[in-house]
């Protein structure tokens, strides 16, 4: 199975179509989890088991997905750790767009 970004009741076929994979759980649980842990992140270790966000916690989901981000630039392993910030990038990119709406909500999960 994989987790995923999506918007559960979208207004718009933009929202409809709205889709961005984060990761595969195995990957999730071996790379995006202990960084998560040992960097003491609250949102992006429930991406595993879903949570909703709202533009309203955007600020501080995006600060985690920068520390991240950051983190994962100064580890090694160089071809997994680049799938890594891929994907918080496309995070970081589409994130911000979903939840443009008020009343928007992104699961990921």
């Amino acid at each position: 199975m994989s987790i995923s970004a999506f918007i559960p009741e979208p207004a718009d076929e933009l929202e409809r179509q709205f889709h961005v994979p984060v990761a595969a759980e195995a990957f999730f649980a071996e790379c995006w989890e202990p960084a998560a842990e040992a960097l003491g992140l609250k949102w992006i270790p429930v991406f595993s088991t879903g949570i909703e966000i709202m533009k309203e916690d955007l600020p501080e989901v995006l600060d985690e997905l920068n520390r991240l981000k950051e983190w994962a630039l100064d580890q090694p392993g160089a071809e997994r750790m680049e799938k890594l910030t891929m994907r918080i990038e496309l995070l970081l990119t589409e994130l911000p767009k979903a939840l443009q709406r008020d009343g928007a909500i992104v699961y990921i999960g």
